[in-house]
């Protein structure tokens, strides 16, 4: 009887601890970052997020501090984390500098600038998150991935047109120094945007670019109501991509946010558009 009671008497004290261990006590800030927390198994340490953090829907769920680039210290204190795991992208920077004056532990991951850098960043917040046992598999799966993208051949003779586009806006092309431009070129995808940043593109200037495919997202497809309207856009439809309709769907986020999902999307990518020309 004694024997029995200390074995429930241990399974009790072992949920209590497992419970307290797996405490809701960080808030995540940056999507590239909740998607790695995801891929750790750590999602229940979560308290909060920001707006851009939206995959997995149980990351999507949970309270926002608002949008990457426009935090208070206000909001994020608001949820009483205990740890702040941010990404340097996030603004305004004194937000940051505010967090840490009133003793929060905040953990800093520099977003980086290609695939290369997902690995440290599991890394960082493995070790923030407790979660070093199940780091090494996913890094493990980065590197594989990254070895299968660097493997495939570039798209050779075959420009690209990347276009930008939500519920409620006009529709622009993602040109050079963006993130988009960026994700094409470790694609092996040429960008056929010469210009900088982002711009509205239509008539001649859209037939002089030429591009041989355009890609957009599957939410910006949606929001412009369908394939058929895309090719409505000023000119679109006179250049090689428009006649022939060549478009290739993607994941935005998981294209463009460098987290667990990147590589892989980069490849689909690829393995896509190589599919339009064969």
């Amino acid at each position: 009887m004694r024997a029995a009671c200390l074995k429930v008497l241990l399974l009790v004290s072992s949920c209590f601890a497992t419970a307290h261990a797996e405490q809701a006590d960080t808030l995540v800030i940056g999507a590239d970052l909740a998607e790695i927390v995801d891929q750790l198994q750590a999602t229940s340490r979560l308290l909060g997020r920001d707006d851009s953090s939206l995959h997995p829907a149980q990351v999507a769920s949970l309270p926002s501090v608002g949008y990457l680039r426009q935090l208070s210290a206000e909001g994020i204190l608001a949820l009483k984390p205990k740890r702040v795991l941010i990404s340097d992208a996030a603004r305004p920077a004194i937000v940051v500098r505010q967090l840490e004056s009133v003793g929060l532990e905040v953990i800093r991951v520099d977003r980086g600038k290609s695939i290369n850098d997902i690995a440290r960043k599991i890394q960082q917040v493995a070790v923030a998150m407790g979660r070093e046992e199940r780091m090494h598999s996913l890094i493990a799966k980065q590197q594989v991935l990254t070895a299968e993208l660097a493997a495939v051949p570039r798209l050779e003779g075959r420009k690209a047109l990347f276009i930008f586009n939500r519920t409620g806006m006009t529709p622009l092309v993602m040109g050079r120094d963006t993130e988009a431009s960026a994700a094409l070129e470790q694609a092996g995808i040429s960008n056929n945007a010469s210009f900088k940043a982002y711009k509205q593109v239509a008539g001649e200037s859209m037939v002089a670019l030429a591009p041989d495919f355009v890609i957009i997202s599957k939410a910006g497809l949606q929001a412009l109501g369908g394939e058929d309207n895309l090719w409505k856009l000023g000119g679109l439809a006179l250049t090689p991509a428009g006649r022939a309709r060549r478009l290739v769907q993607v994941d935005d986020q998981a294209l463009l946010n460098l987290g667990p999902r990147t590589a892989a999307a980069m490849l689909q990518l690829r393995q896509d558009a190589g599919a339009l020309f064969q």
